[in-house]
C-alpha cells in the first residue's frame, strides 16, 4: 500500500512539473520584459507600507505596534499571498474559464480538475508580492531580533505564520473561485474576499471595530495565519492559543473551500465548446 502511494505521489510530482516547466518557459521568453515588470509592481506594491510608516513617523505606534513590528506584519502577509499567487494563480483569474468555457477542457483530462487548473500556469509574473514581503522581512527581521522582539523559536512561529497565511489565502481564493460556478463573474467578489482582506491586514486588527476583527479571523480568516500569531510574538497581547489557533483554523478553512469546490464541480454544466 505504501509502495503504491509513493508511486502516485512520484506521478502527480511529475506530471505537474512537466505542466509547470512549460508554462514557465512560455512565461519567461522575454526575460527583461519579465525582470523589468516585477522590479516595477514589487516598487509600486510597497505603497501601503510606505504610507504604514509615514503615519508612525508622525503619530508614533499605533496601538502599541512600532514601525517595525508592522513591517513584519507586512511580510508575513506579503509572503503568504506571493507563494499563493505564485501557485494558485489560475484560482485568481478562475472567471475567465467560466465566462470563455475553458473550465471544459479540465473535465476530459485523466487529473482531477483542480489539479489541473493549478498546474495550467505558474504567477510568476507575481513575484513581486513575494519579494516585497521578503524585502519587509529583510528589513523588519535584524531590528527586532536587536532589541528581543524576536528570538530562538519565535523564527519557526513567523515561518509558520506564512505557511498558516498562504494557507488560508488559498483556502479563501478556491472558495472564491467555486462561487464563480454559481456566479460565472467574480472579479468583484474577488476584491471583498481577497484584495480587502489583504489591504486590512496589513495593519494589527487592533484598529478595528469588534465587528471587522471577527470577519477577519472567521469568514475571511487571513487574520488567523498573520495577525493572530504575530500578536503573541511580538508581545502585543493574547496568549500561546494564538500560535495554535491556525492549526486548527486552516485544516478547516481549506476543508470547507474544498467540499464548496466539489459542490460546484458537481453542479457545472458544459458550456458544450
Amino acid at each position: 500500500m505504501t509502495g503504491g502511494w509513493c508511486q502516485r505521489l512520484r506521478t502527480v510530482a511529475r506530471v505537474y512539473w512537466v505542466l509547470v516547466s512549460a508554462s514557465l518557459r512560455g512565461q519567461m521568453q522575454y526575460r527583461l520584459d519579465f525582470i523589468g515588470n516585477t522590479l516595477i509592481q514589487a516598487i509600486m506594491g510597497a505603497d501601503s507600507l510606505i504610507l504604514i510608516v509615514a503615519v508612525l513617523a508622525r503619530f508614533g505606534p499605533i496601538m502599541g505596534w512600532t514601525t517595525m513590528d508592522i513591517a513584519m506584519l507586512f511580510a508575513v502577509t506579503r509572503v503568504g499571498n506571493g507563494v499563493y499567487m505564485l501557485i494558485c494563480n489560475e484560482l485568481d483569474r478562475f472567471e475567465a474559464y467560466m465566462v470563455t468555457g475553458d473550465f471544459d477542457s479540465l473535465l476530459i483530462r485523466p487529473w482531477p480538475p483542480l489539479f489541473t487548473l493549478l498546474a495550467q500556469g505558474t504567477g510568476v509574473r507575481r513575484l513581486s508580492f513575494l519579494a516585497q514581503g521578503i524585502a519587509a522581512f529583510a528589513v523588519a527581521a535584524p531590528r527586532l531580533a536587536a532589541v528581543g522582539a524576536v528570538a530562538g523559536c519565535d523564527w519557526a512561529w513567523l515561518a509558520l505564520a506564512m505557511a498558516w497565511t498562504s494557507l488560508l489565502y488559498f483556502a479563501v481564493g478556491l472558495a472564491t473561485a467555486a462561487a464563480g460556478f454559481w456566479l460565472t463573474r467574480i472579479d468583484e467578489l474577488q476584491v471583498f474576499t481577497m484584495i480587502a482582506p489583504t489591504t486590512a491586514t496589513t495593519y494589527p486588527l487592533d484598529v478595528y471595530p469588534s465587528w471587522m476583527r471577527k470577519l477577519l479571523l472567521s469568514v475571511l480568516p487571513i487574520g488567523l495565519g498573520n495577525y493572530l500569531p504575530l500578536r503573541f510574538i511580538l508581545s502585543k497581547g493574547g496568549s500561546q492559543a494564538d500560535l495554535l489557533w491556525p492549526a486548527i483554523g486552516c485544516p478547516l478553512a481549506v476543508a470547507a473551500a474544498l467540499w464548496l469546490w466539489n459542490r460546484g464541480v458537481s453542479r457545472y454544466s458544459s458550456t458544450g465548446t
